[in-house]
């Protein structure tokens, strides 16, 4: 009789750790195939602090080598932007010697000349000089920051946030 017992257990047992087994060679197979991948799964980002923030998240094109993020000015004042940029690159970004442009109420920006008023929103967009060999659907992620000038004290201030999100 006790050996009926332990026979029981011991299916008990086999039957689970089977189970097991398969569960953990399922989870497995789908990580190896990259269906489980955190890079994929992650959201778009783009992280800017007030006084400058952005309004929308960065659209990244491959083709023309360009980052276009969308702001809008909470300083309190009107600013100026100088049209100077520092771009950190992190994973998967080969831009260099980006230059910016911005674009305020379907006009371009001049710089140190164009003011935008308190409460406006406005477009930056950064061109890369050097060719990026990313393909649509990789992954992007890049430090920015900007110059900007309060036109009330003429202090000139630096905004930074960065950019994650897939080349489009």
């Amino acid at each position: 009789m006790k050996n009926k017992k332990g026979q029981a257990a011991m299916e008990f047992l086999m039957t689970y750790g089977w189970a097991i087994v398969v569960v953990l060679a399922a989870i497995g197979a789908l990580a190896y195939f990259g269906v489980l991948s955190p890079q994929k799964l992650l959201p778009e980002r783009t992280t800017f602090q007030a006084p400058l923030p952005n309004v929308d998240n960065a659209v990244v094109d491959t083709p023309a080598n360009t980052i276009e993020i969308a702001f809008r000015n909470n300083k309190g004042v009107a600013i100026t932007l100088p049209l100077t940029t520092t771009l950190t690159p992190g994973s998967g970004v080969t831009c260099a010697n980006a230059t910016l442009a911005g674009n305020y109420n379907g006009a371009a920006i001049v710089a140190d000349t164009t003011q935008i008023p308190n409460g406006a929103n406005f477009l930056l967009n950064w061109t890369c000089a050097a060719t990026t060999t990313a393909a649509v659907g990789d992954k992007f992620k890049a430090d920015i920051s900007f110059d900007y000038t309060n036109v009330e004290t003429g202090q000139s201030l630096t905004q930074t946030g960065s950019v994650e999100g897939k080349y489009s």
